[in-house]
């Protein structure tokens, strides 16, 4: 409910927020490692399904703790749209991925899919 709570606030005020989410026909996984959830944001083309626990066909999948859920949510979108990685919150990110805090499936595979899930995510 929160992050679906979250999505709805971001989308609602937002063109460019709103046209990524109207765009976004993809399985999205969240698990939280140290609270020991999951939940799946099923993105249906300006709907979103949030579901408790991991459902299948997931196109991207991120593990993390509830601390770097809530950093994913303020990094700031820069220019052409692009996460930004060289304030404080894009180098923390940087530091979980390459540490291991931050696992994200998926990714590489689904680079463009993930900035416009990033975008519709993110507060900033």
């Amino acid at each position: 409910m929160m992050l679906g709570g979250l999505i709805q606030a971001n989308v609602s005020g937002r063109a460019e927020k709103r046209q990524d989410f109207d765009g976004l026909k993809t399985r999205v996984g969240i698990q939280v490692l140290d609270i020991d959830e999951a939940v799946t944001l099923d993105f249906r083309g300006g709907l979103l399904r949030v579901s408790n626990g991991l459902k299948r066909d997931r196109t991207i999948t991120i593990h993390t703790d509830a601390d770097t859920v809530m950093m994913l949510s303020n990094l700031a979108i820069g220019p052409f749209g692009m996460p930004v990685y060289y304030d404080s919150v894009g180098r923390g990110i940087v530091t979980k991925l390459l540490s291991g805090g931050l696992r994200i499936d998926g990714m590489l595979a689904n680079l463009p899919t993930l900035n416009k899930v990033t975008r519709v995510f993110s507060v900033r």
